[in-house]
């Protein structure tokens, strides 16, 4: 269980298995909506990190696990060896088997700007401290950059939403790129994909440790990012893709965001335009959930809430175990809520617990990325917006009221 714990949870490099909503499916419709800029075996991927940068001996200088004080974003190139043309991509992206494998490898990538962290830009005074007019000019025109950048991509698209995906424990800088490429390859290529990466990956015993105080460190600056993102009037919708640890980091962000604005008398959904928040197999204590996202309602942050659990991720059980919490959120099963939770979640559209009962995830915690039955589903969530039903386009099964249930039939193409 410690190896699979401390394996990154990013590791396999190839592109992952197509989807079952995709399989079979003629490729020029499912490809239909892709800008036309973005019809290339390449997947330009936007990031923001607070990653440091490093130069390993002979190589180009990349972002590591250190700690950077600023926000940096830019652009990153995925590409894939052998490299396909745009016609075979496509094909083999809708192929339950795969004529060859696809290497996924960072291409390149330019950092464009950056966003400064708000302790760098106050001033002590005689009344304490404060924001100099010279600063929050200063800082008015980094954000500008950054959604100068934002507005370019979401110009090719019709699909004027933002996905924003947060990793989760020891990824490195590449692995966040690369889940971001794939989600938003299956999805057509529609939208703007963003790969926020906080400074995870240091690795070994203490690797668990470091990455936790990290996630503590990143959240001022997502906080800041979701509401830059927010603040671009060429966008439409948000979405927040939480994983692992990644969904504590973003659960606190959206905790902070929202009792500020709560405070303003505003609507936390209207403000952020938050439309999806998935949290994909939640390292996160159920106390601690209960607590926040229930106890201070963030259940009405977003449009739509979907969680995605299973009893089989031996990641998330081992963190129980360390942390020696009562249990961890993506862990819980049908058979850990009690009736009147049932009751209470049925009474709740807007939130979806998924338990997902799929094959071959017992050394694997991507299981919403990587499984061709989960990610279908995610798919429809994200990018079509669809509540679950057979009569939505979701066969999800309902062992009981309020939760639903995933398997590896999910979507399957009949043959």
């Amino acid at each position: 269980a410690f190896v699979v714990l401390t394996a990154s949870s990013g590791c396999q490099r190839n592109l992952v298995a197509t989807p079952n909503l995709l399989q079979q499916q003629d490729p020029q419709k499912v490809f239909a909506a892709c800008p036309a800029d973005c019809q290339t075996p390449e997947a330009a991927v936007l990031y923001a990190t607070d990653r440091a940068t490093v130069e390993p001996t002979g190589k180009a200088p990349t972002y590591g696990y250190g700690r950077a004080n600023r926000l940096a974003f830019g652009v990153a190139n995925v590409s894939l060896n052998p490299q396909p043309t745009w016609k075979e991509l496509i094909e083999q992206s809708t192929q339950a088997k795969r004529g060859r494998e696809y290497e996924l490898s960072l291409a390149s990538f330019r950092e464009v700007g950056h966003i400064s962290p708000v302790v760098e830009q106050g001033l002590l005074s005689g009344n304490g401290y404060t924001v100099s007019t010279a600063i929050v000019t200063q800082d008015r025109g980094e954000v500008d950059q950054f959604h100068e950048l934002l507005r370019s991509r979401l110009a090719q698209t019709s699909h004027k939403d933002v996905y924003i995906f947060v990793h989760g424990f020891n990824n490195t800088f590449e692995d966040a790129v690369f889940r971001a490429a794939e989600v938003w390859h299956f999805m057509g290529r529609v939208g703007v994909p963003i790969a926020y990466t906080w400074p995870a990956g240091r690795g070994g015993i203490r690797g668990y440790a470091y990455d936790r105080e990290s996630g503590e460190y990143t959240v001022s600056h997502l906080r800041r990012f979701i509401k830059a993102v927010a603040n671009c009037p060429d966008v439409e919708r948000v979405h927040l893709i939480g994983h692992s640890r990644g969904c504590d980091v973003t659960m606190s962000a959206l905790r902070e965001l929202h009792l500020t604005i709560l405070a303003q008398g505003k609507d936390t959904q209207r403000e952020l335009k938050l439309e999806n928040l998935v949290l994909a197999a939640p390292d996160v204590d159920e106390d601690v959930f209960m607590q926040r996202f229930v106890g201070e309602n963030l259940l009405q942050a977003a449009r739509r809430t979907t969680i995605y659990a299973s009893q089989t991720d031996k990641a998330i059980e081992l963190s129980d175990v360390i942390f020696a919490s009562r249990s961890r959120l993506g862990t819980l099963a049908v058979k850990d809520f009690s009736p009147k939770i049932k009751r209470s979640l049925a009474k709740m559209p807007n939130v979806q617990f998924i338990e997902c009962k799929v094959s071959g995830i017992y050394f694997t915690h991507s299981y919403v990325f990587t499984h061709p039955a989960a990610l279908s589903d995610l798919i429809l969530v994200l990018r079509d917006r669809r509540p679950p039903g057979a009569e939505n386009g979701r066969p999800l099964g309902q062992p009981t009221e309020g939760i639903w249930e995933l398997t590896d039939d999910y979507l399957a193409a009949r043959r």
